[in-house]
């Protein structure tokens, strides 16, 4: 892991994987962190150069009070333009996807491409997500090891293999209490965006067993990016790229390089 200083001097911490291909900049969910793609890092570490952050009061970065989708947002604008990389293809998971579609209404410089994955336009619409923050009043630390792992197992249609389910509950583990709270809170929190129409181009990925973004929401996303390709998953809840890695990473891959062949063609 390497870590990036902030503009306030809280540290980023993130993965790069590979060195060729197009940068591609990739943002976890809530209570997640970068290991939450690593079921993906083989496939498209081969063709491009991955940036995968953790974010605020995640994994291994920095915490601060706000855990606003505004504050994540600005981390990710000034990861990527700290990095001198863009624009990058930017995707994101839940939490992640919502601060990509941010991060490209307010920096469109930055970004050549938007990949969401079991995302929305906004999580106000989420009544799961509602119905979680009144259990998290008087939640302290540590946060029980049963309590995470019914979160995240809650958030998958299949049991997934032990090994790799701890992967993720370990990076959920280290998550403390008043981020679950406060991070939660920005999430359902944000008032709805009233961007106009993007014509940016758009792959969006969703499992139809999601719990907590709905079809509904899918439909949302579509009118809002035209130009978006839509995949859904049978029999897959919040989390493709958790139970189905090999074709969410081939579907990016696919969605890439179209776009970086129709590129090089111009």
């Amino acid at each position: 892991m390497t870590s990036f200083t902030l503009p306030d001097q809280r540290n980023l911490h993130y993965l790069r994987i590979g060195d060729i291909g197009t940068p591609v900049v990739l943002l976890h969910g809530y209570l997640d962190s970068h290991v939450s793609f690593f079921r993906l890092f083989e496939a498209l570490g081969a063709a491009h150069v991955l940036y995968v952050p953790d974010q605020r009061g995640h994994g291994d970065s920095s915490a601060t009070p706000d855990y606003s989708i505004a504050g994540f947002t600005e981390d990710a604008i000034a990861f990527v333009e700290g990095l001198g990389v863009g624009p990058v293809h930017l995707g994101g998971h839940s939490l992640g996807g919502i601060v990509a579609q941010r991060v490209a209404a307010t920096r469109p410089d930055l970004v050549r491409s938007l990949a969401l994955i079991s995302t929305a336009r906004h999580a106000a619409s989420s009544p799961a997500l509602h119905e979680t923050v009144p259990l998290l009043e008087t939640l302290t630390d540590p946060v029980p090891e049963a309590l995470a792992r019914e979160f995240q197992g809650s958030t998958t249609f299949a049991p997934l293999p032990e090994g790799v389910f701890v992967r993720y509950l370990d990076e959920t583990r280290k998550v403390k209490a008043d981020v679950w709270r406060r991070a939660l809170a920005g999430l359902v929190e944000e008032p709805a965006p009233h961007d106009a129409p993007s014509d940016i181009p758009a792959l969006i990925q969703w499992g139809q067993e999601d719990g907590l973004f709905s079809s509904a929401d899918q439909a949302a996303l579509r009118r809002h990016f035209p130009r978006a390709s839509f995949v859904d998953y049978p029999e897959t809840g919040h989390a493709p790229n958790w139970e189905r890695p090999a074709e969410v990473a081939a579907a990016l891959l696919a969605f890439w390089q179209g776009l970086d062949s129709q590129e090089t063609s111009t």
